[in-house]
């Protein structure tokens, strides 16, 4: 379910340098100029690789695939995390871990603050709280913010321009999806 709102956040990076457009729940490419960032390069190649529109779920679900890996190396190149690996019997696993704890809380902390104090979001806070719902991770995130807040976070989100709101939308529709069937 991760790897779903990963796949997101990358759409929705796209979406918001008008690079992308979601329509009739397809995503299509508008502008093939290269972004700066290698990731979201990487993921503009693919969607205007295709030669047919896809839909927003089938994006999801590929782009899920990879999303934990690709974003992790993106996250290790800048330097925002360390990958520390642990060995148990048989297995080895990777965990990545924040080179600076301040910077990776900042987000969810600046969102939880300004949505306990009634402060205005911009967009990309109001993205960051929609994609939150739509992973469900808004329990943990906004941990005992009262329910009408969550209300009008809702109606905030649909006041958001619609190639977003149509992906949070689908974000949530998918990763509700994989939750009722355990994929």
């Amino acid at each position: 379910m991760a790897g779903l709102g990963l796949a997101a956040a990358l759409l929705a990076e796209l979406a918001f340098t008008d690079t992308i457009v979601i329509e009739h729940d397809q995503v299509h490419v508008i502008s093939r100029t290269p972004p700066s960032d290698a990731l979201a390069h990487t993921v503009l190649d693919q969607l205007a690789g295709e030669t047919i529109a896809h839909t927003v779920r089938t994006w999801l679900a590929f782009l899920s695939q990879t999303s934990h890996e690709q974003v992790a190396s993106r996250m290790l190149r800048s330097g925002h995390v360390r990958a520390e690996t642990s060995r148990r019997l048989l297995t080895k696993s990777t965990t990545y871990v924040p080179t600076d704890a301040n910077v990776a809380a900042w987000p969810w902390a600046r969102l939880s603050t300004r949505l306990r104090n009634a402060q205005p979001l911009d967009a990309f806070d109001t993205v960051l709280a929609g994609l939150t719902l739509a992973a469900d991770l808004h329990r943990h995130v906004l941990d005992g913010v009262p329910g009408h807040v969550i209300t009008s976070l809702r109606q905030l989100i649909d006041t958001t321009p619609p190639s977003l709101r149509l992906l949070l939308h689908h974000t949530e529709a998918a990763i509700g999806d994989a939750v009722l069937t355990g994929h």
